[in-house]
This record gives structure tokens, C-alpha cells and sequence, in this order.
């Protein structure tokens, strides 16, 4: 069975795209395409997965565009599954599923009604365009093989038949506990690295973060930020932090492979998920960077409404729930974390040991497995 990933925004190597679910069907002897946008045309293979890139469209209007293209490239791949990450993909398997009686799957990473209603109407007319959204969905829903999702709180959008639905979270492989089995213990007097991995931004709590590192008691602590600040606020970020005389402890980074970016989380002690209330996507939300933290025997801060992962990390004792948009609450915490180095290694190993038994990709992938045995059997 051939397996095309169709996407009109995830890079090629997306982490739950590419190293996740792409990898684990290779190895379970599928041929596998992973057509995605990147900087131009390109077609090579990398650990046995067929990537077919296409130029990056420039915002709504230009990826609208770009869906032909991107429907006459899938066409070419000729697959007998198309894999979609997206909605406006989605609506291309659909398409080659009643045009050309493709399977289509939908991966659902993201609570898409709020999220587009939040970001681009005003809020009187939000609760109307979410609901559009899901009539979307609902006309879509016929045509669709499978929806595999992210999250267990995207599942009600979509309301068929429960057989139709597969759970395959965002969780970290087994082997990243076993890379950072070895992590040094702080001890009383070191000084606390923390880490935000992946996007950031206001929404994403930076101003509360900055406020918090200014007004705590203890200033042996660094930050670390690995990924993208892609909200236009990066200059504002970097103003901020010189302004609170923040700048010689913080360092900034851009994307890095995966490996890279681990190797910084074993050698820091706190992770941080630090999202802002007010935005549904967040109270729904399963950061795998969160998962990332935990495996690399790091403790976690998150925020207290988030109805999937505070009770994780309340559950499994490997960080903290607090009011991420208080300042004063997260310096406390962090305080409280720098005069307790045994507290930190603790939730670290605490950590490691939710993955090792519940929260690993392993345990998932049997799920996009199984699905993909059963769409085998019946192409």
C-alpha cells in the first residue's frame, strides 16, 4: 500500500509528520510520500520516506492558489492513500477520493473551529463561524476513511461513528529516556536552565515569563528558547529583556533537528508550557514539546486550564499547574524550583517514568497501525 502525506503547511520533517507517523509506517514496510511546502521544487529520500517539496505560498490567498498544484502533484503520486494534515488538504482527499476512489484520512492536530473563528473574526461573530466550520466537517465526514486524532478534545467536532475515529497522540519515542538516562543531578547553589521548545509568542506567555525572571528573588536562572518567536514580537522580546537587564541569560535559537535540540534538554532542568488563557486552542491543548520535557528528566510548568496535560502533570508529580498569566505566580515556582534542587530532579525522574509506561509514541503508533491494517485489507 502506498501512503501519501499531503500537506499545505507542515515542513518536511514535521515532527509528528515526518519522525512520527511517516517513520513508523516505513518500518512497518509501507511505501510512504510526504508532499509538503518548503523552499522550492525538490524530490529525495530521507530514512526511507519520499519527500516531494513544492514553494511556499505567502499567506491565505497564496495557499488557496496553491492547491491546484498541490492536487495535480498528489494525482502524480498515484497513491492509494492520501493522509491529510490539514483542512484545505482534507478537501483534496476528499477530492481524489470522489474523483479518483482514493482512501482519505484526516489527521486532526489543532481544535480548528476555535482556532480560525479566534484568529480572524471579531468575537460577536465567532461562535457563528465556528459552527460553520463544523457543518464543514460534517459534509466532509462521508467521504473521509478515518479521522485520526491529536487530542481526546477534538473528537466531538466530528461526529461519526466512533469505529471511524483513532487516537494517536503527540507522545515522545522510548529512546529519548534511554539518550538522557544519564542526566547530572542539580545540586544546592547551581544555577536552573529553562527551556521553551518550538513557537512562541505573546499568546505563548513571553511578556509573563520576562516579568516573572525580572521579579524573582533568585537570579542564578537562564532561558533558553529553541525554535521561532513568529508573532513579529521578537524585537519587542529582545527590547523587554534588555530592559529587565535579561539579555546576558537568555539565548535565542533557531530551529534545530530534533537530536539538536534534545541534547539542550538533557543539560537543562525546567520545561516550560506557558500558553494564556482566553484562547480555546490552549485549554485543549497536547503540546508534544511537553512530552519532550518529560523524557528528557526535565520538570514542567504548565498552565492549570489546560484540561488535557495539567491533569498529567498533576497525576504523574513531574512539574507544576499554575496561572501562567500571573507573573508573581511563576516567579514563586521558580524560586521555590531553585532552592530545591531535589524537588527538580525528582519531577524530572517522575517524568521519565510517565513515559516510560503510559506517554511514549510507541504505545500510539500501534493505533495509526492498526488503522492503516484495515485500510490495507479493504483498498
Amino acid at each position: 500500500m502506498k501512503i501519501c502525506f499531503l500537506s499545505s503547511m507542515h515542513p518536511p520533517r514535521d515532527k509528528r509528520v515526518f519522525d512520527k507517523e511517516a517513520l513508523t509506517l516505513v518500518a512497518a514496510g509501507y511505501s510512504v510520500v510526504h508532499l509538503c511546502p518548503d523552499d522550492g521544487f525538490q524530490s529525495f529520500n530521507e530514512k526511507g520516506v519520499q519527500i516531494v517539496t513544492y514553494p511556499r505560498p505567502s499567506g491565505i490567498k497564496g495557499r488557496l492558489l496553491q492547491l491546484i498544484r498541490l492536487y495535480r502533484m498528489a494525482v502524480q503520486q498515484d497513491a492509494d492513500c492520501y493522509h491529510c494534515n490539514e483542512l484545505d488538504s482534507w478537501l483534496l482527499g476528499v477530492l481524489l477520493k470522489i474523483l479518483r476512489k482514493k482512501r482519505c484520512v484526516f489527521d486532526v492536530h489543532e481544535h480548528y473551529p476555535s482556532t480560525f473563528a479566534e484568529s480572524r473574526f471579531p468575537k460577536w461573530l465567532q461562535s457563528f463561524v465556528a459552527n460553520m466550520i463544523r457543518l464543514i466537517f460534517r459534509v466532509l465526514l462521508p467521504f473521509t476513511d478515518f479521522i485520526v486524532l491529536a487530542k481526546k478534545t477534538v473528537s466531538d467536532d466530528f461526529p461519526c461513528h466512533p469505529s471511524k475515529k483513532k487516537l494517536v497522540r503527540n507522545f515522545t519515542p522510548l529512546s529519548a529516556v534511554h539518550i538522557a538516562s544519564s542526566k547530572k543531578k542539580p545540586t544546592p547553589g547551581d544555577s536552573l536552565t529553562l527551556v521553551h521548545l518550538g513557537l512562541f509568542g505573546r499568546n505563548r506567555g513571553w511578556p509573563q515569563l520576562l516579568d516573572a525572571m525580572h521579579i524573582m528573588q533568585h537570579k542564578n536562572i537562564f532561558l533558553k528558547v529553541i525554535g521561532e518567536i513568529n508573532d513579529g514580537t521578537r524585537s519587542e522580546f529582545e527590547h523587554v529583556a534588555r530592559q529587565y537587564d535579561l539579555d546576558k541569560r537568555i539565548s535565542l535559537f533557531d530551529w534545530m533537528p530534533f537530536e539538536e535540540a534534545f541534547e539542550h534538554l538533557i543539560n537543562a532542568h525546567v520545561g516550560l508550557v506557558i500558553f494564556q488563557p482566553g484562547i480555546l486552542n490552549h485549554v485543549y491543548a497536547m503540546p508534544h514539546k511537553m512530552f519532550d520535557y518529560m523524557a528528557a528528566g526535565m520538570a514542567v510548568i504548565c498552565p492549570d486550564f489546560a484540561i488535557e496535560v495539567a491533569p498529567i502533570v498533576q497525576e504523574s508529580g513531574c512539574g507544576v499547574v499554575l496561572d501562567t498569566s500571573d507573573s508573581k505566580a511563576i516567579a514563586r515556582e521558580l524560586d521555590r524550583l531553585v532552592e530545591n534542587p531535589d524537588l527538580v530532579h525528582d519531577m524530572g525522574l517522575k517524568g521519565q517514568n510517565a513515559v516510560l509506561t503510559r506517554y511514549n509514541w510507541e504505545a500510539e503508533a500501534v493505533h495509526l497501525l492498526d488503522m492503516y491494517e484495515q485500510l490495507d485489507k479493504n483498498k
